[in-house]
């Protein structure tokens, strides 16, 4: 009789442990690749959405208002929960979100067909999740955008830039006319490292950087080219100065 020829297990054992050799070769380097895709995706996005907001900035001489349109601060009934945000453009009948804030962009007047979306926001969760890591933060369904001339106490909402908001002007905005923010590869949104709950500087909104781990902290920011609103009562005196105060 023929004995039938096959492998032996101490052959098959050798098989197994070269594939679970490669797969741990080749899989930390696949997600790498996919961080390193979103954030590409994020930063064209984003470059994207600037060009539509100078566009914007030189035909109305200003950048468009953090408060979307429909937002309960101009006392409409379409987002009583909400201060600033108008419906989300995603999830209209559920929640409010700052994807609102840049509907302008797209109507009346098309500077964008439509607002993309932060990859780094788990369509599943929804929302970018907040600073402390637990929980996602309702709202937050894409890019942050925040233009400083709003929240300022000579801003055209007095009554809401009090308190907590009085005197952010550019220290919420990145020291610029306006600043677009993703969540970036640690799923926080922590504002651009501006002020957690409004009151302190929040190290999960540094700037992202690539250098210190594909998957590290930090948000992606794009700023404008123009310097943002100073409150004048708390700016250095050639600042104020220069304006006449």
């Amino acid at each position: 009789m023929r004995r039938l020829k096959g492998f032996t297990l101490i052959e098959l054992l050798i098989v197994v442990a070269i594939i679970a050799i490669l797969a741990a070769i080749a899989v930390p380097n696949f997600l790498e690749a996919q961080v390193r895709s979103k954030v590409s995706r994020a930063k064209s996005d984003m470059r994207t959405v600037a060009t539509a907001l100078e566009a914007y900035t030189v035909d109305y001489n200003k950048p468009p208002s953090i408060v979307a349109r429909h937002a309960s601060i101009t006392n409409s009934p379409l987002t009583p929960n909400s201060v600033l945000n108008g419906p989300s453009l995603y999830y209209p009948q559920q929640t409010p979100g700052v994807s609102s804030r840049l509907l302008v962009l797209t109507t009346p007047v098309s500077y964008i067909t439509s607002v993309g979306r932060d990859p780094f926001i788990n369509p599943a969760v929804r929302f970018a999740i907040s600073c402390n890591g637990t929980a996602p933060l309702p709202e937050y369904d894409t890019y942050d955008y925040v233009d400083s001339f709003t929240i300022n106490p000579n801003g055209p909402y007095p009554t809401f830039n009090t308190g907590v908001n009085a005197n952010r002007a550019a220290g919420l905005s990145s020291g610029s006319a306006w600043h677009l923010v993703s969540a970036g590869p640690d799923l926080e949104n922590c504002f651009g490292g501006g002020h957690q709950g409004q009151t302190a500087f929040h190290e999960g909104g540094a700037d992202y950087d690539p250098t210190n781990g594909s998957v590290s902290r930090g948000d992606i920011v794009r700023v404008s080219s123009a310097r943002g609103e100073v409150y004048p009562n708390f700016a250095p005196a050639h600042n104020r100065a220069a304006r006449g105060n």
